[in-house]
């Protein structure tokens, strides 16, 4: 019997998260998957995966939980 694919968010949660807790908004893992995502559909830029990030949002929210919302272009640079 096949095995289910991996959620994506689920390679991310082992990675140690390097930012200063109490100043952190966006989930890691759900930040570096937003990420990726927009780079698979032709984002080259930090402003330009924010702004399909905002334009996806309703898609995105059935997969993961956002409850900041989208991170802003300056947190994926960040990160």
């Amino acid at each position: 019997m096949p095995s289910l694919p991996m959620p994506i968010t689920d390679v991310f949660v082992a990675l140690a998260d390097p930012r200063q807790t109490n100043k952190v908004q966006h989930s890691l893992a759900e930040t570096l998957t937003v990420a990726v995502c927009g780079i698979l559909v032709g984002a080259d830029t930090f402003e330009e995966i924010q702004a399909w990030a905002q334009e996806k949002l309703p898609w995105l929210r059935r997969y993961l939980e956002l409850p900041n919302g989208i991170p802003s272009h300056d947190t994926f640079a960040r990160l």
